[in-house]
């Protein structure tokens, strides 16, 4: 087994150094400078590997580094008063999120090709090599910062450990389960994009409990590492019973998904927004008396229910589980939250800019557009004369803001609800409150639609081509995270929130009539 770690060590780090060469040799300062024979010379091959290896160190201990750093962020956003036990609840449960996502074992990579499919390495202990190092490398990295960290935050080095020893069987444990739901369904778990979003959603939504003064407390930690151990034992004997890793690899890692990777980008983005067979067929109750642009808008967004109205919808389930959990720890008395809640309703509903700007599917429904409709029909000039587009544009808006209302209702109603329960607001807390949430919902759709016509950032593949449309994205996340930290009554928040927000989609309309039809176009 370690024979077959040191030999894959070689080969990665033969790789990124030929690699690193290469590009080099592109670059036209060193273009006539480094011939073909460097790849012959032994020393600068040392000093290349012993220079790659201090890179990777780096770039591990850096990439821990600002994990850790976020979570103590994120911990002082949400709970300024406890960061300490804040940080702890965040760890764990990022660590539970990292259970379902983290699956290294079937993750394509040029370093799984070139081993197990082209050098023909055993693909039995190249699994067990390669998750025995991730492994090693996680224990001594979470223990490095875990015991920095610990030293302003005042954590205790018993529950330190336990978490370092619980991200380690909780690895173990969701490689296995990853496999497991492969061999039962034949695809990996999250590309089933409801189950996925279902579970991040819950588990996120458990992130935000701080702000009612609810953490993980150490019995919980304590508890779920003691279960964790056992069956993390029992994941390892599963995992080394299996006998097809090869054909499993070879399923996963073939040449056009790992080698070609402008195909494999387009292929990733192809199944994103392909169009599902049940989905083909439309009702002829959708079309009746339809006719012109509302048709052809229609049809496509018919045909792409599973990933936006679909999403829609799993997003408002799982936020009105969310609020039922909420509505019922309340009625309960189980945990004293009454005033933590009535305070975040009051005075900081800021926070549900951030909250919208994640769960509106403005920015996903545009990408389709172009992929699926756009990228195709603007190759015609018909498409692109002032009258087509903005017709269009005008059917789509409203499509597009009836996509995402329906989550936006869903929290506008259980906001209601907990003022109702929880405070003595007046008529108007209310309605500005709820008023608020919908034209937050309103504005993204406006937002992401506006910045598609007139920055059109996205060529045949799908690349984002346009440096201003990743500049506007990031601006938008930006003031949205910003925005949320202000802490002011509900009803002047939602006042001058709703009114600023209506003059910006105004202009942004008047934007769109004037320059859409120059700037709308293929790239």
């Amino acid at each position: 087994m370690f024979n077959c770690l040191k030999m894959t060590l070689k080969i990665d780090i033969a790789y990124a150094i030929n690699a690193f060469l290469y590009t080099l040799r592109t670059l036209p300062i060193f273009k006539d400078l480094l011939t073909e024979d460097i790849y012959k010379s032994k020393s600068i091959k040392n000093i290349l590997t012993i220079l790659s290896l201090f890179l990777s160190i780096l770039r591990l201990l850096t990439f821990r580094f600002f994990y850790f750093l976020l979570i103590y962020e994120l911990s002082k956003f949400l709970s300024p008063k406890s960061i300490s036990e804040t940080f702890i609840h965040l760890y764990f449960i990022f660590t539970i999120i990292g259970l379902f996502i983290n699956n290294g074992l079937l993750n394509t990579s040029i370093k799984k090709y070139l081993s197990i499919i082209l050098f023909n390495m055993n693909a039995k202990k190249y699994l067990q090599s390669n998750l025995l190092l991730r492994l090693f490398l996680s224990f001594i990295l979470n223990s490095i910062f875990f015991i920095l960290f610990s030293k302003f935050l005042n954590l205790s080095y018993l529950i330190c450990l336990l978490l370092v020893l619980f991200s380690l069987t909780a690895r173990i444990i969701g490689e296995s389960l990853n496999i497991m739901y492969y061999k039962k369904f034949n695809y990996i778990w999250y590309n089933n994009t409801s189950l996925y979003l279902l579970v991040l959603g819950v588990f996120l939504g458990l992130t935000l409990l701080p702000l009612i003064k609810i953490t993980t407390s150490n019995s919980i930690i304590i508890l779920s590492t003691i279960i964790s151990l056992p069956l993390s034992i029992i994941s390892l004997i599963y995992l080394n019973k299996i006998n097809d890793y090869r054909l499993i690899f070879k399923r996963l890692n073939n040449k056009n998904t790992v080698m070609n990777k402008e195909n494999a980008k387009a292929y990733s983005r192809q199944a994103m927004f392909e169009v599902k067979e049940k989905d083909k067929n439309i009702s002829a109750k959708k079309l009746k008396g339809k006719k012109g642009y509302d048709l052809f808008n229609t049809i496509f967004f018919e045909r792409h229910k599973e990933i936006l109205s679909r999403s829609s919808k799993n997003y408002a389930l799982v936020i009105g589980i969310i609020y039922i959990v909420i509505v019922s720890l309340v009625l309960s008395n189980i945990v004293n939250i009454e005033k933590s809640i009535s305070n975040f309703l009051l005075n900081r509903i800021g926070w549900f800019v951030i909250i919208m700007y994640f769960i509106n599917r403005g920015a996903i429904i545009t990408q389709a557009m172009f992929f699926n409709c756009d990228h195709s029909m603007l190759t015609y000039n018909f498409y692109k004369e002032p009258k087509v587009l903005l017709n269009l544009f005008k059917k789509r808006l409203v499509t597009l803001i009836k996509v995402n209302l329906l989550p936006a209702i869903v929290i506008a109603f259980g906001n209601t609800i907990l003022l109702s329960i929880v405070t003595d607001a007046t008529i108007l807390e209310y309605l500005t409150s709820s008023m608020f949430i919908i034209v937050l919902s309103i504005f993204f759709s406006v937002h992401y639609l506006v910045i598609y016509y007139l920055l059109q950032p996205f060529n045949k593949d799908m690349e984002i081509k346009k440096p201003s449309y990743s500049i506007v994205s990031l601006i938008t996340y930006i003031a949205s995270y910003k925005i949320s930290g202000i802490t002011t009554s509900t009803i002047t928040f939602s006042i001058i929130g709703s009114i600023l927000t209506i003059i910006y989609m105004v202009v942004a309309l008047i934007l769109v009539y004037k320059k859409a039809p120059q700037t709308f176009k293929l790239n």
